[in-house]
C-alpha cells in the first residue's frame, strides 16, 4: 500500500539537491524520500518510486519505502580489486548493491540487487562470484507472503518453498515444470510440521481473473500467470532524474534486471495480511518474489514481496549490520581500480561547485583530487571534536559525491603547534596528531571519499622542511594507513607523490628515486604494510611523453639532459618498486601535464617551447602510452583543470604568469583549451 516513509537514521548522510519533479508543466510536490547511502541508489529509487511515494501513480513500490540498513558485506569480487567489500543498503523489497563504484554510473548494472531469495531458499550465502558460505539454515523464520511469523506461523516460509524452487543444479533438474501456456494456476502451496512444502490443488481459486498462464521461462523451467506477466511487463509514469520531470508511458522496470528468471511455477496459499487471513497467489523469482491478493485494491493487487526484510532478518537477525564486517581471509590483493581511470586536479574551495563539476562531468572525469591543508581544518589549540571545522570540505565533498565523481584528498600543511623550526612534517611526538586527523577526515568521509594520498613531494623542502629524511615520513605514513583504515577500511590509502629532481641537497630536495629506493631500504622495507598505492608526479617540461634520456632525448633544444624531465621517469620509479617486492601494488599518477605558456614565471620557462596543441598531443599521447605499456596504472590525474582562472589564482608581483596558468587546459578567461577536448575525446571513450 501508499504508506508514508518512515525515515530512519542513515549510516552514511548523504546531502542531496532538492528534487523538484514536473508534470508536464506543473510541478508536483515530493515526498520525503529515504535516506540514501550512494548517489546511484537514490537514481535509481527514485526513477520507479518516487511516482509511486507522492501519489502521481497507484501501483505498488519496487524498492519499498524504508530503509532498514546499509553498510558493508563480504564480497570477494568487488571493486576496489582486493578489497572483499561492496556497499550495500537494505529497503523492504530488496537490497541494493554497489559492486563497482568505478564503473559506468549510466549502466542499469551499475547498482544491482542481489540473488536475495535464491540465498533465502537454499541456505547458501553468496560472499564472491564463486565463494559461497553454506548457513546449512534455509530461513524458516520468516513467510514469503503475509504478517511476521508470530502471527502468520501457518503460511509458508522460504525454506517450505525448497520442495518446489530451483535454487542449485539438483533442484533445477528436479523442479522444472513443462510449458503450460493457456492452463489456470490452482496448485497450492502449504507447510508441514517441519516447515517443509506440501503442494495441493483448489480448483476454485483458478476462477480469480488474471491465473491463465501466458509464459513459460525455459530458462529454469517455470510459468507465470497473467496478472503477475502484465505486472511484470507495465507501462506507466517514471522520474527522469536528468531533467527532473515525470514521464508517462515508461516500461516501469526491466523484469529480468530486478527479478532474475522465475525459480518457481505461482501457488495459492492462505496467509495473514493486517491480521486477516486471505488467499495469495505467490511466485519468486531469483532476486524477488511477487503476491497478487484479489481483496486488494486496484493498482495494488500485485505487488513485490518484502525479500530486503526477510532476508535482514534472516542475516542479521532483524538487528543492526556490525559495524566493520571482519575479513578473516588474506587480502587477495592490494587494493586497486579495474582499469585505468581519467582524473584531473581541480581547486572547489569557495568556487561555484556547481560550474566545476559540471567541467568535471563534461570533460567525462571520474576522479577528482583535492589537497586540503590540514592547519586549515584543525585548531590545535583546542583538545576537542570541535578542533576540525569541516564546513567548506563538506560541501566540496558532497558536490563531488553526488554527481558519482570519486575523490582523492590529499592533506598537507601540519599545524604550527605540531612541528618545529623549518620542518613541514609533525614532529616525531606530534605524529599521533596527524594519526587522530587522518581518522577524523576518514571517518567524516566513510564511503564518499575513496582515497587519501599522504602528503605531497615529500623530498622537496619546501614540503618537509629542510634535512629530508625517510626517517620521518615512515611513521607518519604508518599513523596514517592505521588511521584512515580503522575508520573506513575499504578506502586507499596513497603513498604521496614524490618530485621528479635529480637535485640532491638534503636542505633543499633529494632526488625521487633515490628517496624512494632508501624508503625501501628503511627497517627491511616495513612502508610496504603502510600504502595500498604508489603515488607519482611525472615531469614533461618541453619533451613528448614518448621520450627518455638518455636513450631517446627527442627533438625539444633544451631541458632534455636528465630523466626528471621526462614522463617516462615514472618507468624508473616503476622498477624500484618491483626490484623492492612491491610489484602487485598499482601507481597512481596523481599530477601530471604540460605547460604552454608565453609568460611564464621565473624557472618555468620552458612553457614557451609548447604549444597548446602541443600540450594537447603530449597529454593525449601519455593516456594512450599507458594504456598500451603500464598495465600497472590505475589513476591518472591530470594537472590540472581550473587553477588557471582569476577566482582561483591571483597575479604576481613581477608580472609573470603563476606556474599553475600554463598546465591549465582552461584559459585564464574560462575559455577551453584544446588540450580540454584531447582529454575529453579519450576520457569519454574510455567509459
Amino acid at each position: 500500500m501508499n504508506k508514508k516513509l518512515a525515515l530512519i537514521a542513515m549510516v552514511v548522510a548523504v546531502v542531496m539537491s532538492a528534487v523538484f519533479p514536473v508534470v508536464g508543466n506543473t510541478p508536483v510536490a515530493e515526498a520525503a524520500t529515504p535516506p540514501f547511502t550512494k548517489p546511484g541508489f537514490q537514481r535509481v529509487w527514485l526513477t520507479t518510486d518516487l511516482p509511486v511515494d507522492n501519489g502521481q501513480v497507484q501501483r505498488s513500490y519496487l524498492w519499498g519505502p524504508n530503509f532498514i540498513d546499509a553498510g558493508f558485506e563480504r564480497y570477494d569480487d568487488a571493486a576496489p580489486v582486493g578489497g572483499q567489500r561492496r556497499w550495500v543498503q537494505y529497503f523492504d523489497k530488496t537490497r541494493m548493491e554497489l559492486n563497482n563504484p568505478f564503473g559506468d554510473p549510466n549502466s542499469q548494472y551499475y547498482v544491482t540487487n542481489g540473488l536475495l531469495v535464491v540465498e533465502l531458499v537454499s541456505g547458501r550465502r553468496q560472499e564472491g562470484d564463486a565463494r559461497f558460505v553454506d548457513t546449512s539454515s534455509p530461513a524458516n523464520n520468516v513467510p514469503v507472503a503475509g504478517d511476521n511469523i508470530a502471527v502468520n506461523a501457518n503460511a509458508p516460509t522460504y525454506k517450505t518453498l525448497r520442495s518446489v524452487a530451483s535454487y542449485d543444479d539438483g533442484s533445477v533438474a528436479a523442479n522444472r515444470k513443462p510449458n503450460r501456456i493457456g492452463q489456470k494456476v490452482s496448485e497450492t502451496l502449504t507447510k508441514d510440521g517441519e516447515g517443509n512444502g506440501v503442494v495441493g490443488n483448489n480448483a476454485g481459486l483458478a476462477n480469480y481473473p488474471g491465473t491463465n498462464i501466458v509464459y513459460h521461462d525455459n530458462t529454469l523451467g517455470h510459468n507465470i500467470p497473467a496478472v503477475l506477466w502484465d505486472y511484470m511487463n507495465q507501462t506507466g509514469p517514471k522520474f527522469d532524474t536528468g531533467s527532473r520531470t515525470t514521464v508517462n508511458g515508461q516500461k516501469v522496470f526491466d523484469w529480468l534486471y530486478a527479478m532474475g528468471f522465475p525459480i518457481t511455477d505461482a501457488y495459492w496459499t492462505r496467509v495473514k495480511v493486517a491480521g486477516v487471513e486471505q488467499d495469495v497467489l505467490m511466485q519468486c523469482f531469483q532476486r524477488r518474489c511477487l503476491t497478487y491478493t484479489p481483496s486488494n485494491p486496484n493498482g495494488y493487487k500485485v505487488e513485490m514481496g518484502n525479500v530486503g526484510q526477510h532476508y535482514f532478518v534472516w542475516r542479521y537477525g532483524g538487528g543492526k549490520m556490525p559495524v566493520s564486517q571482519p575479513i578473516n581471509d588474506p587480502i587477495l590483493s592490494p587494493l586497486k581500480v579495474a582499469n585505468l581511470s581519467y582524473g584531473i586536479n581541480a581547486h572547489l574551495f569557495y568556487q561555484d561547485r556547481t560550474q566545476v563539476t559540471g567541467w568535471v562531468k563534461d570533460l567525462g572525469a571520474r576522479w577528482v583530487r583535492q589537497q586540503i591543508t590540514w592547519s586549515d581544518i584543525e585548531d590545535p589549540t583546542r583538545d576537542d571534536p570541535d578542533r576540525f571545522v569541516w564546513n567548506e570540505l563538506d560541501k566540496i565533498v558532497d558536490a563531488l559525491y553526488v554527481d558519482n565523481i570519486h575523490i582523492i584528498l590529499s592533506p598537507i600543511g601540519t599545524p604550527a603547534k605540531y612541528r618545529s623550526g623549518g620542518s613541514g612534517l609533525p614532529d616525531q611526538d606530534k605524529m599521533n596528531k596527524f594519526g587522530d586527523f587522518m581518522h577524523a577526515l576518514a571517518n567524516r568521509y566513510k564511503g564518499k571519499v575513496e582515497a587519501y594520498e599522504i602528503w605531497n613531494e615529500m623530498n622537496l623542502s619546501r614540503e618537509s622542511g629542510t634535512g629530508i629524511n625517510v626517517n620521518r615520513y615512515v611513521p607518519m605514513l604508518q599513523k596514517a594507513y592505521n588511521s584512515v583504515k580503522a575508520a573506513d577500511p575499504a578506502a586507499i590509502v596513497m603513498f604521496g607523490a614524490l618530485s621528479p629532481t635529480e637535485t640532491n641537497d638534503p636542505n633543499y630536495a633529494v632526488p625521487d628515486t633515490q628517496y624512494l629506493k632508501d624508503i625501501y631500504a628503511y627497517n627491511n622495507g616495513e612502508i610496504r604494510k603502510y600504502f595500498d598505492v604508489m603515488g607519482m608526479h611525472p615531469g614533461g617540461h618541453a619533451n613528448g611523453p614518448q621520450y627518455l634520456y638518455p636513450e631517446n632525448t627527442g627533438p625539444s633544444p633544451a631541458w632534455n639532459n636528465s630523466s626528471e624531465f621526462y614522463f617516462r621517469r615514472i618507468e624508473t620509479l616503476r622498477k624500484v618498486m618491483e626490484d623492492s617486492g612491491d610489484g602487485a601494488k598499482q601507481v597512481w599518477l596523481t599530477e601530471f601535464g604540460w605547460s604552454s605558456d608565453n609568460n611564464p614565471q621565473d624557472g618555468y620557462e620552458y612553457a614557451k617551447l609548447n604549444s597548446q596543441q602541443q600540450q594537447a598531443d603530449y597529454i593525449r599521447g601519455a593516456y594512450q602510452l599507458a594504456q598500451e605499456r603500464y598495465p600497472w596504472m590505475g589513476v591518472m590525474a591530470l594537472w590540472n583543470l581550473n587553477f588557471g582562472l582569476p577566482n582561483v589564482t591571483k597575479p604576481t608581483a613581477n608580472g609573470k604568469n603563476d606556474e599553475k596558468l600554463g598546465f591549465g587546459i582552461l584559459n585564464r578567461d574560462g575559455s577551453k583549451r584544446p588540450a580540454y577536448f584531447a582529454y575529453q575525446q579519450l576520457a569519454k571513450q574510455a567509459k
